[in-house]
């Protein structure tokens, strides 16, 4: 009686006695020890455990009896013995005489070949299954293709025969005995199969990254010098053109009276008339108006040159000081500037009392070189004359009297740092209101000295209406009933009052 064990090999189940399970351990773990050094072993030796299970079921048939050490041995006479391993410089004859008998004595199984295919690797694996050139086997099933039946033929196949996974199917797929030295040359052509793809594959992609790199390099290069060629011509523009702003040959704010348009300095003098933060301002205006196109040509010849000097390098440093510091004076000026809008005061010029029975609102005609002007168009933003602002729009208000008496009322406002300075500018307005008989006349016109800016110098008049009595504005009687209402009075314009 023998003791028998179960073992798994090649993932299948066998029962086997002891003795023949001696010799298969044996018989792998010297196959393991000569294949030590070789490379991808452990995959040999998974190889040739499934086939040596396969020739197992072989030789046990349907019955799957116990292994014994018979069918041990002849599995290891199939395969070889692992001292049977030579190189081929040592026997090439022999390993010849041995190849080509192993080419003919092999048992041939269908598979796919997945290492040469196209598209499901069918033709290459039917190929070598027929010892044929696999374009032979494609044209017909382009043939078959045309005939109506090539692609369900195709994907029946697809289907039905598996893939070539391991080096012992491939060396079935193509006829060959599954042994250790056919194992270890199917290996050894996978590899090195393997590493000319892995090989050929990295020199294509270094080859087309590099060429991709040079056109992104090209590519980015030429946008660089578009932009620095645009940065340099619209820097030098606007040098040109802030330049003659700047020097007063170009005057850029319009106005009228002795001139059509002010030049910035100018107007820079209206908004801003304190000395102090105009002198704030107008350096912030100049160190940014140039200094920023300068440093626009810098970054220019950088884009286009690539490479400058330390000392060109410079600008890129200094440049961006000036812009900043002109920044920061522009914007402390603004601050101080701003302040002399604090204080609003309010000047009465003069105040009128009139018994009449009615009053006349009319407006002040416009006479100039003793001619009538009836009309204005164009431009009229400011108009400057001999040092004078004049400007157009008074304040008309109207009111029920407390009294049997017109009250007629001319108030001054301007804006200053202070109150004496607000005083100072509303003192400074003219205006001509006037009395001829029961008409009063108002200038929708009125002026203050160039040098105290535009501060909101306004000019209001009051009119106080007796019950009882009327008021006509423009030869149209208005009605108070108790209420208060205001407008603005502009040159040439019908007048327009609104309830307060």
């Amino acid at each position: 009686m023998k003791k028998t064990l179960s073992i798994h090999l090649g993932r299948q189940l066998f029962v086997i006695e002891e003795d023949a399970y001696d010799r298969l351990q044996a018989y792998l773990k010297k196959l393991e020890a000569s294949l030590a050094n070789e490379a991808g072993n452990s995959e040999i030796v998974e190889d040739i455990e499934m086939r040596f299970a396969e020739l197992l079921i072989q030789y046990l048939g349907e019955t799957r009896q116990v292994v014994t050490i018979s069918e041990i041995e002849k599995g290891i006479a199939s395969l070889g013995e692992p001292e049977e391993i030579t190189e081929e410089t040592e026997q090439p004859k022999q390993q010849s005489t041995t190849t080509s008998q192993q080419e003919t004595s092999g048992q041939k199984r269908m598979y796919r070949d997945m290492d040469n295919a196209v598209i499901g690797g069918l033709a290459s694996g039917l190929a070598a299954y027929l010892n044929i050139d696999p374009i032979i086997i494609r044209i017909v099933f382009v043939i078959f293709g045309f005939m109506g039946f090539g692609v369900p033929v195709y994907l029946i196949l697809w289907i039905i025969i598996p893939v070539a996974k391991t080096p012992a199917d491939r060396l079935q797929m193509k006829g060959k005995p599954v042994n250790i030295d056919t194992l270890k040359e199917e290996f050894e052509k996978t590899a090195h199969r393997i590493k000319d793809e892995t090989i050929n594959a990295a020199n294509r992609f270094k080859s087309n990254n590099q060429h991709l790199t040079k056109q992104a390099s090209n590519f980015l290069r030429f946008i660089g010098k578009m932009m620095g060629v645009f940065f340099i011509t619209s820097a030098l523009i606007w040098l040109i053109v802030f330049s003659l702003v700047v020097s007063g040959i170009i005057d850029v704010v319009p106005t009228t009276g002795d001139q059509n348009f002010a030049s910035l300095y100018e107007f820079l003098r209206l908004v801003s008339p304190a000395n102090k933060s105009f002198s704030l301002i107008w350096i912030g205006i100049l160190l940014v108006g140039f200094a920023g196109p300068l440093l626009s040509i810098a970054i220019g010849v950088r884009l286009l040159m690539g490479k400058v000097n330390k000392y060109f390098k410079l600008n890129f440093i200094v440049l961006p000081v000036f812009i900043f510091a002109g920044i920061i004076l522009g914007i402390i000026g603004a601050i101080n500037s701003a302040r002399d809008y604090e204080i609003q005061r309010e000047v009465k010029n003069q105040e009128l009392t009139l018994n009449l029975e009615q009053l006349q609102l009319e407006e002040l005609p416009l006479i100039v070189n003793s001619k009538e002007i009836t009309g204005t168009h164009g431009i009229d933003f400011i108009s400057i004359h001999k040092g004078q602002i004049m400007e157009h729009g008074i304040y008309i208000k109207y009111k029920e009297s407390t009294d049997s008496l017109f009250h007629v009322s001319q108030k001054f406002s301007a804006h200053g740092i202070d109150m004496i300075a607000a005083d100072k500018r509303s003192s400074h307005i003219k205006h001509q209101l006037k009395i001829e008989g029961n008409q009063l006349l108002v200038d929708p016109y009125y002026s203050f000295p160039l040098k105290d800016g535009l501060r909101n110098q306004e000019i209001e008049v009051v009119i106080e209406v007796p019950r009882g009595k009327k008021l006509f504005i423009n030869n149209q009687e208005v009605l108070i009933n108790g209420k208060e209402y205001s407008g603005v009075m502009y040159a040439g314009e019908a007048f327009e009052a609104e309830e307060n």
